[in-house]
């Protein structure tokens, strides 16, 4: 019994006990889910106004003669560096590889083709504290039974919108018990969507704040 330990024993347990509590309390914090501030900010260019019209409205991927050709011309101009013998793909993407890629962006690409296959999906853009952001908004086939849940898959760094195409049928034309309403927004900068006008000191190019 406790009554029967001398002080060294009493202090070594009380100790033990105490170390161990301050192990589980570290673990248990490290565990917890970390969470993004959540603030008001301002990324459009100048000041920001006292309304911002927040409308959302329907967006067409378009493209031009003009635009295609002006794109083929600058592909025509590309220079290649020679890579090194032997490298494959060790010292960055290989320039030998990259001229086949070229060639076939220039001479067999259908830009019209895919400019369907983009649109088949609705597309849309509204204002978000200052800048415009595009996202595909997929409204699900609904069957009698079937719970509908929103579900928003946001693109990596770098990445587009166009990387989630394949699995939205998956998502929205099923026969389970649940099916989605899928949203796909281009982060700024990236896609359709503008670019931030003004910087954030707390947010670094690798996406962690610090």
């Amino acid at each position: 019994t406790l009554g029967n330990l001398d002080r060294s024993k009493l202090q070594l347990l009380a100790l033990s006990s105490a170390g161990v509590g301050a192990v589980l309390c570290y673990l248990a914090w490290r565990q917890s889910p970390k969470t993004l501030p959540v603030v008001d900010g301002w990324w459009g260019a100048g000041e920001k106004p006292l309304t911002e019209d927040d409308t959302i409205h329907r967006f067409v991927v378009t493209t031009s003669v003009e635009e295609i050709e002006d794109l083929q011309r600058r592909i025509d101009q590309t220079r290649f560096t020679i890579p090194l013998e032997d490298s494959h793909f060790n010292y960055g993407f290989n320039s030998n590889y990259l001229r086949r890629v070229v060639s076939y962006w220039r001479h067999q690409f259908d830009w019209e083709k895919q400019v369907k296959v983009i649109n088949q999906y609705p597309h849309f853009k509204t204002k978000i504290e200052g800048i415009d952001v595009h996202f595909v908004h997929v409204r699900p086939v609904q069957k009698a039974g079937q719970t509908v849940l929103p579900l928003m898959m946001v693109h990596g760094w770098p990445g587009s919108f166009y990387e989630f195409y394949r699995i939205i049928p998956l998502l929205t034309k099923t026969d389970s018990d649940v099916v989605f309403e899928v949203i796909c927004p281009s982060i700024p900068g990236y896609g359709y969507s503008e670019a931030p006008h003004k910087k954030d000191k707390s947010f670094n190019i690798y996406g962690t704040y610090g």
